[in-house]
């Protein structure tokens, strides 16, 4: 199946979402990757977002990455930038979420992928952002191999799900995170300090948005280290 948009159908029936999909050309037809959803930052599907998918989709992974936004606007949210004008559009779009909602299209975007004929049925989430916050929520609620969260805001106001979470999570956190404050993230650490499936790693002298490659607060060096420590979880997890 080649690259691009495809319509998934809502839970609720209430319409259809595009999807930007990807996987790796080279696979034989026997081979049935399992499958990645990413779930958006505030900037919907941004070329971050399919920048990303493309490179999970080299390493063997067929993934997905659904417009959370299309209750508010059917149109594609795609911000191509972080203009002023495309910033006051994503806090808009950001502050009228539904995250219940939210969820209920992840958990049909990863039933699209165990359905589909070209993907496998091993599945995770990785989410960046109010993605972040998703892919914890996800991790708790949704029946999933492993869900990572860079930098989720919120996730402190949700901490009475932890007991919950039956498989691998990985939350990343940036060191001087206006959105996430350091007290926050000591919070959220301490509360898993103990755990066994749940890891999380603070990147020192980095801020909201350190993965993000193209990005004000890009840091290569944090970004690398996530990414691969991501992979690592994300390989173990799917690919048996």
């Amino acid at each position: 199946m080649p690259s691009g948009y495809i319509d998934i159908e809502s839970a609720d029936k209430k319409g259809k979402f595009k999807a930007y999909f990807t996987s790796n050309p080279y696979l034989s037809d026997l081979q049935r990757p399992p499958g990645i959803v990413i779930i958006q930052e505030i900037f919907g599907i941004s070329p971050f977002l399919r920048e990303m998918a493309n490179r999970y989709a080299a390493h063997g992974f067929a993934v997905l990455v659904p417009d959370l936004f299309w209750r508010q606007d059917e149109t594609l949210c795609e911000l191509p930038d972080q203009s002023e004008i495309a910033t006051l559009k994503a806090f808009e779009m950001y502050k009228n979420f539904d995250i219940e909602k939210g969820l209920e299209d992840i958990a049909a975007s990863l039933r699209w992928l165990r359905e589909n004929e070209n993907t496998g049925g091993n599945t995770a989430v990785v989410g960046y952002c109010l993605g972040g916050l998703l892919a914890f929520l996800s991790g708790c609620q949704l029946d999933i191999e492993a869900s990572i969260g860079y930098y989720g805001v919120g996730i402190e106001k949700h901490l009475q799900n932890i007991n919950m979470i039956r498989k691998p999570m990985c939350l990343h956190f940036a060191e001087n995170d206006g959105f996430v404050p350091k007290k926050t993230q000591e919070e959220i650490s301490e509360v898993f300090k103990n755990s066994e499936l749940v890891k999380v790693y603070p990147y020192s002298g980095v801020d909201h948005g350190f993965a993000r490659t193209g990005g004000a607060n890009y840091d290569r060096a944090s970004a690398e280290t996530s990414d691969t420590r991501t992979l690592s979880i994300l390989k173990k997890a799917l690919i048996r």
